[in-house]
Formats: C-alpha cells, sequence, structure tokens
C-alpha cells in the first residue's frame, strides 16, 4: 500500500496522469461529438432520400388512384409493391412499407397487404395521428424518426416520410406514407463507435508510453537533484549535481551545487575543529586523571570528603574521555562515508559473541538476555565496526531496561537482507523524540541518560556504522512498554 502510495504521489506519474485524463476527455468529447455529426449527417440524408422517395410514390400513383375505375384503382396495390421493393434495393436490403390513404385519413392500400387486425387496412390514422390532417391539407410534412417498442436500441427507432396525393386541378385526394427502419444507420453507428474505440484505445496506450517518456525526461533532473539530497542527508555533504541543458533546472543545479560546496566546507571546518578541541582536551583531561588517581591512592591520614570528591572527578573525567572518544571516532566516520575494505563478517557468530559479553551487565540488573540466532548470516563489511554498532544497540536497551525486564537480540535473513533486531521491555521512547534519535547528543531522558553513564552519541555512531555498511535502521518504540531496533544489512552469500 505504501509502495502504491509513493508511486501514485511521484511527480512523474502526476504529469503522466494529467496527459492521460487531459488526452481521454479530449478523445471522448471528440468521439462524441464525430458519432452524433455522422448520425445527423446520415439521418439528414435518409430523411432527404425518403421525401422524394414519397413524393415520387405520390405522383406514380395519383392516376390510378384517382380513376373511378375499381380495376384501374386495384392497381395501386402492386405499384406500390413494386416501388417498396425497388427502394428497398436501393437501400441496402432495408424493408420499406408504403401506406396510401383516402382524404379522410383512411388506409386504402398497404405495400405489405396485412389483413389482420393489427394491420393498417382501413384504420384511420386521422384520429391516431393529428398529423395526417395537415398533411391531408397539402402541408409540407417532414420525414419523422419516431421512437416504437420498448428499449433504446436505434432499431426501435422508424423513419415517416410522406407526400399528399394530388391530381390534375391539385385537389387533394390522398396521402403517402413511407416507413423504413433506422437500423442501417444504428448498425453504422455502432461499426463506427467499436472503431473509434479500438483507435481511440491505441492512441492511449501510445499516449500513456509517450507521457511516461516525457515525464521521465522532465523530471530526470529533479530525481537526481533528490538522490543527492538523500546522500547529503545522511552525511555525504561531497554531492554535487550534474548540471544539463538549460531554464530554470540548470539554475536550480547550479544553485544547488553553491549551496553544496558552502555546506561540505562547513562541515569540513566542523571536523577540523571537533578534532583538533578533542585532542587539545585529552591531554590536560589526561594529566588531571593521573594527578586524581594519585591523590586517590596516596598514603597517609587523607580525610574522606577528599577521597569522595576525588572519586566523582575521577568519573567525570572518564565520562569526558568517553564523550571525546566518541566524538573523534565520529568525525574519522565523516571523513571516511563509506568503507574502503569489506570482507565477509558472520554475523551470527558476531551478534552471539557480542551478547555474551554484555551477559554479566544484564545479570547485575536482573535483566533476562535472550538470544534467537539463524546460523551463518553472512554480510560484508567490517567485522570491529559492525560489533561496536550492535555493542551500542544491546548496552542502551540493558542501560534503559528496568530490573526483571528482558531483552532479545534476534539475528536472520529476509529478502536479500540480514536482519538483526534488539527489542527490550524498557521505558520507550516518546513518538515526538523518534525522529531525533539518532542526532548527536539527543537524550530522550537526559537525567536518565547521565545517570547511566551515556555520552549522548552511541546511537549516532550506530546509524553512522550502519549508512557504512549501505543499510539501515529503524525503531518501533511504545512509551512505558519498551522499543525494538531493526538493522537491514545486505546479505552476502558464502559457499562454506
Amino acid at each position: 500500500m505504501s509502495i502504491n502510495r509513493k508511486i501514485f504521489s511521484s511527480l512523474r506519474w502526476r504529469i503522466s496522469f494529467a496527459y492521460l485524463i487531459l488526452i481521454g476527455l479530449g478523445f471522448i468529447v471528440t468521439n462524441i461529438s464525430i458519432l452524433k455529426i455522422f448520425e445527423n449527417r446520415q439521418l439528414y440524408e435518409k430523411q432527404e432520400r425518403f421525401r422524394a422517395y414519397a413524393v415520387q410514390v405520390a405522383q406514380v400513383i395519383a392516376k390510378d388512384y384517382a380513376s373511378s375505375d375499381a380495376d384501374i384503382k386495384a392497381n395501386v396495390i402492386f405499384t406500390i409493391e413494386e416501388m417498396g421493393n425497388d427502394i428497398m434495393y436501393r437501400e441496402g436490403g432495408q424493408p420499406t412499407r408504403i401506406l396510401v390513404l383516402d382524404k379522410n385519413g383512411i388506409v386504402d392500400f398497404d405495400s405489405y397487404n396485412d389483413l389482420s387486425e393489427h394491420g393498417f387496412l382501413r384504420r384511420n390514422l386521422r384520429n391516431e395521428y393529428p398529423i395526417i390532417d395537415e398533411l391531408l391539407q397539402g402541408k409540407n410534412i417532414d420525414p419523422t424518426p419516431l421512437f416504437i417498442g420498448n428499449g433504446f436500441t436505434k432499431q426501435k427507432w422508424v423513419l415517416y416520410s410522406y407526400a399528399p396525393i394530388a391530381y390534375q386541378n391539385q385537389e387533394i385526394i390522398g396521402a403517402v406514407i413511407l416507413s423504413t427502419s433506422l437500423s442501417d444507420i444504428g448498425e453504422i453507428l455502432e461499426a463506427m463507435r467499436s472503431m473509434l474505440f479500438r483507435s481511440s484505445l491505441i492512441i492511449i496506450i501510445v499516449v500513456i508510453i509517450v507521457s511516461f517518456g516525457i515525464s521521465a525526461y522532465i523530471t530526470r533532473p529533479i530525481k537526481s537533484l533528490t538522490d543527492v539530497i538523500r546522500k547529503m542527508s545522511q552525511g555525504h555533504f561531497g554531492q554535487r549535481v550534474k548540471v544539463r541543458g538549460g531554464g530554470e533546472f540548470r539554475e536550480l543545479g547550479q544553485a544547488f551545487n553553491i549551496m553544496s560546496e558552502k555546506l561540505e566546507n562547513l562541515d569540513r571546518a566542523r571536523n577540523e575543529f571537533v578534532s583538533n578541541a578533542s585532542h587539545e582536551l585529552k591531554t590536560p583531561l589526561s594529566a588531571i586523571k593521573v594527578l586524581a588517581e594519585s591523590l586517590i591512592h596516596m598514603g597517609g591520614d587523607v580525610p574522606d570528603i577528599y577521597i569522595e570528591f576525588l572519586n566523582d572527578i575521577n568519573k567525570e573525567i572518564d565520562r569526558l574521555n568517553a564523550i571525546i572518544t566518541d566524538l573523534l571516532s565520529l568525525v574519522q566516520m565523516d571523513d571516511n562515508a563509506s568503507l574502503d575494505q569489506k570482507e565477509p563478517v558472520n554475523l551470527s557468530e558476531l551478534v552471539d559473541r557480542t551478547v555474551r559479553s554484555l551477559r554479566v551487565l544484564a545479570k547485575k540488573k536482573d535483566i533476562t538476555l535472550d538470544t534467537m540466532i539463524e546460523p551463518e548470516v553472512i554480510t560484508m563489511g567490517d567485522a570491529s565496526k559492525l560489533q561496536q554498532a550492535i555493542s551500542n544497540l544491546v548496552d542502551n536497551a540493558i542501560k534503559y531496561t528496568p530490573e526483571g525486564g528482558r531483552v532479545m537480540v534476534d539475528v536472520y535473513t529476509g529478502d536479500d537482507e540480514a536482519i538483526v533486531k534488539v527489542s527490550d521491555t524498557g521505558i520507550g521512547i516518546p513518538a515526538e523524540d523518534i525522529p531525533h534519535i539518532f542526532d548527536r547528543f539527543f537524550r530522550v531522558d537526559k537525567a536518565r541518560s547521565r545517570d547511566t553513564g551515556g555520552t549522548g552519541l552511541g546511537l549516532s555512531i550506530t546509524h553512522k556504522i550502519i549508512l557504512m555498511h549501505d543499510g539501515n535502521i529503524r525503531v518501533d518504540s511504545k512509551e512505558g512498554r519498551g522499543s525494538t531496533f531493526f538493522v537491514h544489512l545486505p546479505l552476502n552469500s558464502v559457499e562454506n
């Protein structure tokens, strides 16, 4: 879920999605417009053709229909059947029905010759359709598509065309009605709809591919900048962005490189200061420690309070020496952000050895120290530094776990990675402090940390060591319930 959220929230995906939305909407609007225009055009052309057919039928049958001779008048049925077949042939096999009405609106002839009770013969359409009145008055009526039956398909639509029958003195003696299905237009539209859908789908796929390519090209400088910033956030200040192209991205890259250079100079100056200060402090501290120890072990009658004060001085000197040693260690690791030489390290043996060395400390506090170690878990790196990192984690777990508590150390493999898990039932870490626990000199509980003799640099050193090994470290913690640290390191397969 988090991976999907990260992907969909990326600038590259947003640009591609925006392209896709715009193109998709454009295609939808375009396709609807094309189909509507085509439908209207096809309907208009068919209306005009059937208007002409109706007029033609009316003209052809006018003489016979006006005849008082019943035999001659009967020829009308043969004429409209023949003309209906002719129209059907012209329209690609689309059946056409022809009705002939007298001047009262009663159907005299039906090209289908439907004599059933549901047929039109002898029905008075004037009563059913008011438009017949206008037709019999000689008015020009446009062909009209009408919906019949149930449903919404084009096959249910029928086109009606009208023409009055006039003879000699232009007296209206009847009317002709032609009806035909509009299913042919529906079929054409369906075929067009299918063609447009397929072509749109192909174009959209091409657009997706092209948009991803364009977005990748656009966001490449941003991704490069992000990668460099990520490395800098891990303490690698010597990073630079490759400045390509022109415009805003070039200016951004140049400005970033200037900032990076200044940060690198500041970091170098800081490291030099810490290193020089540490070396300068160690000398007088060593001298003070020697003098304090000499006074402590001096024979003779020395007041007890002197001994107490000197012991306190000796402890503080030891704490200062530990801080200075840790600072020097951090400075050395800052100067060497990566390991020059790596060798296979058996984490299983290393963790087991580290835990055994800390069992005495755990026993003093009546803390249960257990392990669950998968055999032969191998990584690449510096064994001494990794032992220092693991030792810091286990030592912290013991220090911040109340008497009678439990510390558990696990070593196992995941997906191409080695995992060391250190969990405890200690005081836990407040949620607001978790983002800062790897900061230098940061203490969750300053008073308690001083009591335990910590320097505030142990987790910073651990974090730095893990980064040097191309790994990462994270923590899950509940205040008052304990903490669990996870160390992830690249797994190295070695035949044993």
